[in-house]
């Protein structure tokens, strides 16, 4: 999986490749897409809820 790799271990001992691995966390930290709202509302009411599920189970028949 691409995750495991996350969780890996690593070392870095020479002091100019720490400055560098620093630089690029800081740098991805400002460098992030800012996040998207999307239209929708929560549903709450259970009849809305049920009514909104037999719409989607009609549709997929």
């Amino acid at each position: 999986m691409a995750t495991s790799s996350i969780t890996h271990n690593f070392v870095i001992s020479n002091p100019e490749s720490v400055e560098r691995f620093v630089a690029a966390i800081e740098e991805a930290e400002y460098d992030r897409t800012p996040k998207r709202t999307l239209p929708g509302r929560q549903l709450t009411d259970s009849n809305e809820i049920l009514a909104l599920m037999a719409k989607r189970k009609k549709a997929n028949v």
